[in-house]
């Protein structure tokens, strides 16, 4: 019998990493859906840069800040790092939310847009998606929700077309909130359901139960003034595939915009993981069996004739533009704003202070908060072209690529873009990497295992 394999990594914040092993190579397997590979490397594929010596950070920023930006999309990342209560799955729980500490970190996230407000960069040209982030930004009140977003449209040049995301859940998310957010310019809500099922819901320390879920997101779609995106999980414990396609089933009956199938991730010594081998909670899927999963819900949306703007992500129709998602997974610009934000531009990886007294202090002396930066190596760029056409396309064109990067992609990958053409993870086709099915499910082991090939064969320092 095959031991069970399940993903289990470390969380390391900066880069999302799960696991240092490098797996190039794929199982040698009749499966590869289920057995291609032992565990994901990463929650998204990342090249690694150089660390900035602490003492050069907030030069290296204000440097950035002084150039005239290119005429590109790009985006800003605020967040809200607090949550009412701390689901026992996630991994970036940072700080309970507290009412008296939300006067505080609101004044100062409005300071610190001020302090950007006037920079050469920001206002060489418009943004086109901020997302507001976290943490659980409708944990906020209606007021601060409000303050925040008519901030934004205040003191950062936006297109008229730009997509404003508040993400949340369900819970304590009433009318008044929601309308505030809507009046203040969001037109766009991701709110994460993650299951329907009223049991495994509460077992995963989501409160609401499924009837209340179902009552607010059709309260959000009937006013009709903002794309309403929810996200969904499969993997988790007490969760068969009969309750997931339940969930789907959910979904599409509801006629919501759109929805993000996120495969479960456990992380190395936080609560899940813990719960589960103390007996206090059933085992989470194993690998084989999310891939069952997956399976089940490309099948499902493809049925009901959805539009695929992402490997994880499906539209009912063009109403849903998934902007953010797409600028971020392509690496444009992104503005970090917030305590815990991460954000990037003119090639480096800035991440902000997560210590809250710390960015307060640092606020207030009129200091950019960024506690780590490092810069990304010149191959960087080629892999966000890279990484950004897998993910919306399940595809790229390795040939155009070489051309406009001067580096024979094609050829320097042929080992293992063979062996996975092999195993079943890929088509090649004209110049083509083409995902399979399978190909699809561990696009991130592809995507990382490119960077990591490209990286030691040319023996770049990290």
């Amino acid at each position: 019998m095959q031991k069970k394999k399940y993903n289990i990594g470390q969380l390391r914040r900066h880069t999302s990493e799960m696991t240092d092993e490098r797996a190039f190579f794929a199982n040698e397997t009749d499966n590869p859906l289920c057995y291609a590979f032992d565990k994901k490397p990463s929650v998204h594929p990342f090249v690694k840069g150089i660390p900035i010596e602490n003492y050069k950070i907030l030069n290296v920023w204000e440097d950035s800040l002084n150039k005239k930006a290119k005429p590109e999309k790009r985006a800003i990342y605020i967040n809200i790092p607090f949550c009412e209560t701390h689901c026992i799955f996630c991994g970036f729980y940072q700080n309970a939310f507290k009412k008296e500490e939300e006067s505080n970190y609101i004044e100062c996230l409005l300071k610190e847009m001020e302090m950007l407000s006037d920079k050469l960069f920001i206002v060489s040209h418009p943004f086109h998606a901020v997302y507001l982030g976290g943490g659980t930004p409708t944990a906020l009140s209606a007021k601060g929700l409000f303050k925040i977003l008519t901030a934004i449209n205040k003191y950062f040049p936006l297109s008229n077309d730009c997509e404003i995301t508040v993400e949340g859940r369900i819970y304590h998310f009433d009318e008044e909130k929601i309308l505030a957010c809507i009046d203040a310019g969001a037109n766009r809500f991701s709110l994460g359901v993650q299951s329907f099922n009223t049991f495994v819901r509460k077992k995963m320390g989501r409160i609401e139960e499924k009837e209340r879920v179902i009552e607010r997101l059709n309260s959000i779609k009937e006013l009709n003034y903002a794309i309403l995106v929810i996200d969904l999980i499969y993997g988790f414990p007490y969760q068969s595939m009969e309750i997931w396609e339940e969930d789907i089933k959910e979904f599409i009956d509801l006629e919501i915009d759109s929805a993000d199938f996120y495969q479960l991730h456990i992380y190395k010594g936080k609560r899940l993981e813990k719960a589960v081998n103390e007996g206090k909670i059933a085992p989470f899927a194993d690998i084989p069996n999310q891939a069952l999963m997956y399976k089940k819900a490309v099948e499902m949306m493809k049925k009901e004739r959805y539009l695929r703007l992402s490997i994880t992500h499906w539209a009912r129709d063009h109403r849903e533009r998934n902007i953010y998602n797409t600028l971020a997974r392509c690496g444009s610009v992104c503005i970090p704003i917030g305590s815990g934000a991460g954000g990037w531009f003119n090639n480096y990886f800035f991440y902000q202070d997560n210590n809250l007294s710390s960015y307060y202090k640092r606020i207030k002396n009129n200091e950019k908060p960024i506690s780590f930066c490092m810069r990304w190596p010149d191959y960087a760029t080629m892999f966000r072209e890279i990484i950004g056409s897998i993910e919306t396309k399940g595809a790229c064109n390795l040939r155009k690529i070489s051309k406009k990067y001067k580096y024979d992609l094609e050829d320097i990958f042929l080992p293992i873009l063979n062996q996975w053409e092999k195993v079943g993870l890929i088509r090649l086709n004209d110049g083509w990497l083409e995902l399979t099915l399978a190909g699809e499910f561990w696009y991130v082991n592809i995507t990382q295992a490119l960077i990591d090939y490209f990286s030691l064969k040319y023996n770049f320092k990290e």
